[in-house]
């Protein structure tokens, strides 16, 4: 028996939902979890080019947004769940926080020639 259509609706809880994700997403929050943990301690030469390109991609932020992505991304919980802590913690709307981590990782894209 078939139902109609209209009781298939999905209802969407933000507008993250709706959004796919970018091709280069994982690899830039690789780059931005290495440079928040590691510091530069470099393994291979990509891992050098990779620092380098996320610091001066940072280095072009003020500091508040600079220290906003390193305390996202140094810990150790998924990016979601991050932002979340760091939303509370410091009483800042998550929309605000995906929108900034967004513009960061399009921008680190960017200066890595990924798009």
């Amino acid at each position: 028996m078939k139902t109609p259509d209209n009781t298939k609706k999905k209802v969407f809880q933000n507008r993250r939902d709706t959004m796919t994700k970018p091709y280069y997403a994982d690899y830039i929050n690789r780059m931005l979890r290495f440079y928040s943990r590691k510091g530069p301690v470099y393994k291979t030469n990509i891992d050098e080019i990779n620092y380098k390109c996320v610091d001066k991609v940072l280095g072009k932020l003020n500091p508040s947004d600079k220290e906003l992505i390193i305390d996202i991304y140094k810990r150790g919980d998924t990016l979601a769940d991050n932002i979340y802590q760091v939303s509370k913690e410091r009483n800042i709307n998550q929309e605000k926080l995906w929108t900034i981590v967004n513009k960061i990782s399009k921008a680190i894209a960017r200066e890595r020639r990924l798009i």
